[in-house]
């Protein structure tokens, strides 16, 4: 079955959004240091809960990190439609001035 180009671009948004986060964990220590203490609270909660309950808390991260991800996505895509939609604005302001012989600022 042949892609549909919205599916080409979601597959390129989904890898971009990985990388950007990649980039940003590796190279933010704040970041870094959010996940650390993140893991420490999961782990103290994980021990506190009852054996029977644990698979809640990783379900739980588990629908956290899905709905982090489609957020971004979402960013991500909705700048990528902006920025073309800035761009070509740009062009017709561009192409507006020089049809009116107006120099650019």
């Amino acid at each position: 079955m042949l892609k549909t180009i919205n599916s080409y671009f979601n597959d390129f948004i989904i890898d971009r959004v990985v990388d950007i986060s990649e980039q940003i964990i590796n190279n933010n220590i704040k970041a870094q240091n959010l996940i650390k203490d993140c893991s420490v609270l999961c782990n103290r909660i994980m021990k506190a809960l009852p054996m029977k309950d644990k698979n809640l808390i990783l379900r739980y991260e588990e629908k956290r990190n899905e709905t982090e991800m489609q957020y971004f996505q979402t960013i991500y895509r909705q700048g990528f439609i902006d920025g073309f939609k800035a761009a070509n604005i740009s062009s017709e302001l561009i192409e507006f001035q020089e049809r009116r012989g107006i120099d650019s600022i």
